[in-house]
């Protein structure tokens, strides 16, 4: 049983598309991750074992082969912990494969199946919409800093039984209001504004 999630590794200021597939196959029970992990990835194994059985689903005991595809590029970072258990999930049939087929996703696991935040969202949701990506499916901690891409459906999640439960169409994910660029910029102008107000007027409390 094979399945395949999108996600992403962010090689200083920019995210590369990363394909992750995972083949669940009878034999040996092992747990192997190739196409170039960094240390935190190959560690994913042991969270990515504890999240899914503590968010009762059925871990399978069987020879489990993860491949982070391109295999010549780096992968780095926790933020394929969520991919790989999806990936992991749709193998074993818990959500129609196809569903997240335009769908990028990244998220740390925690042992039991809470999501944490990643660094890096904002790269990586550009990528998701340089690359044609319709949904991206996130940390609930990291949605705000990833809202200033507005042409990416953010899914913002808090744990794993949540993400699975909205690939079945059984839970409904709100999002938080879109902040737009423009919005930004003005914000940044009016803190710049009111930063040099306040110098002019302690230079004068000064000359007094």
């Amino acid at each position: 049983m094979i399945a395949k999630t999108n996600s992403a590794s962010v090689l200083g200021i920019d995210a590369h598309p990363v394909d992750v597939e995972v083949d669940v196959s009878i034999g040996l029970s092992t747990f192997n991750i190739v196409g170039l992990p960094d240390g935190t990835i190959k560690e994913s194994r042991d969270r990515v074992t504890a999240a899914v059985t503590n968010s009762g689903f059925n871990f399978p005991v069987r020879r489990i082969v993860v491949n982070l595809a391109p295999a010549a590029l780096r992968k780095i970072g926790s933020g394929f912990d969520l991919p790989i258990a999806l990936a992991l999930l749709g193998a074993l049939r818990y959500f129609p494969e196809q569903v997240l087929e335009k769908v990028m996703v990244v998220g740390e696991l925690s042992l039991d199946g809470a999501i944490r935040p990643i660094r890096g969202i904002l790269p990586v949701a550009v990528a998701a919409r340089d690359h044609g990506f319709e949904q991206l499916i996130l940390p609930k901690a990291n949605e705000a800093e990833a809202a200033v891409v507005e042409e990416v459906h953010r899914v913002p999640v808090s744990t794993l039984d949540e993400v699975v439960r909205y690939l079945q169409g059984q839970q409904e994910i709100h999002r938080l209001p879109i902040i737009s660029a423009g919005f930004l910029r003005k914000g940044r102008s009016s803190a710049k504004i009111s930063r040099t107000s306040m110098d002019r007027s302690m230079s004068k409390g000064r000359l007094k």
